[in-house]
């Protein structure tokens, strides 16, 4: 009896089909799932009670994949709750909007803002910072692809400088709405200040770029476009390495700052830009020379 129930066993439904897996190959059964979208949790189970190594482990694999698809669903519908909730109450075009660069010492604040389309994303959305370089242009594509509508708004350093960071990173936020082609009726706005001077009510979202989707595509549009700027701007002032440190105080831009001064594109308001300007006006002998930029 123990012997007909394991020979049932071995010859489960596999892909509608009655398969004795003692009779195939390895290479017969690889190619047999690979045709397939999704294995069952049955099937996935029969090929992990297999004897071949080969078999268990074509059965890991898919074991794993399958449960990062489902993780990766799940994700998509947690960040997508917000926006739920605000369509359930008659609101259409929901914005996003996130920026990058308050830390640098040098280049632009840059925020985005972004209305996605009604529904579940077709993809999966992160916080910016978790994600790999390849991974933010990857989706920076695609978002611009499916996006309803994508602003961009930047505030320079001699903006940042003027206003300090705070208030100028709002201003980048507003500017970047400003941008849409499509006007928001709600806007999702990432940590714990407002927009100023926004004509549609706004939500603020402690760490929204890891809790709302519509964040986190602003989050990555703003991370894509700034790095691309200072790329840009590694050209014209190659000595600080913009291209690599983006603006931030790494030791070799600390460094270049240190030997040669502060370039129009930093800020000058940042202490270290400061103490580099003097310094280096105290060298060319131009001690009451004005340093700020």
């Amino acid at each position: 009896m123990a012997e007909f129930v394991q020979c049932v066993y071995r010859s489960l439904v596999l892909g509608g089909m009655m398969i004795n897996l003692e009779s195939l190959t390895v290479r017969d059964i690889k190619e047999l799932v690979s045709s397939r979208d999704r294995l069952l949790p049955e099937e996935i189970d029969l090929l992990k009670r297999d004897s071949r190594v080969s078999v268990r482990r074509l059965a890991a694999s898919w074991e794993r994949m399958q449960s990062a698809e489902q993780q990766e669903a799940a994700q998509r519908r947690r960040l997508y709750r917000f926006r739920r909730v605000l369509y359930s109450h008659g609101f259409e075009y929901i914005a996003g909007v996130d920026e990058v660069g308050r830390g640098p010492l040098a280049g632009p604040v840059v925020a985005a803002a972004v209305i996605l389309p009604k529904g579940l994303p077709s993809f999966g959305m992160d916080d910016s910072k978790r994600l790999s370089e390849s991974q933010r242009n990857e989706l920076y594509d695609r978002i611009k692809q499916e996006a309803v509508a994508v602003g961009i708004g930047i505030a320079h350093p001699q903006e940042i400088d003027i206003l300090n960071i705070h208030n100028a990173s709002l201003m980048a936020m507003q500017r970047a709405l400003s941008a849409l082609q499509q006007a928001p009726d709600f806007c999702l706005v990432d940590g714990r200040f407002p927009v100023p001077s926004l004509a549609c009510p706004q939500r603020t979202i402690v760490k929204g770029d890891g809790r709302c989707d519509a964040i986190a595509a602003a989050s990555i549009i703003a991370k894509v476009t700034r790095d691309r700027l200072l790329e840009e701007l590694d050209n014209l002032y190659p000595i600080y390495g913009f291209a690599a440190n983006k603006g931030y105080p790494t030791f070799q831009h600390l460094q270049a700052l240190k030997e040669h001064g502060p370039s129009p594109v930093h800020r000058y308001s940042y202490t270290p830009v400061r103490l580099a300007g003097e310094n280096a006006a105290v060298t060319r002998g131009e001690k009451n020379s004005d340093c700020t930029g």
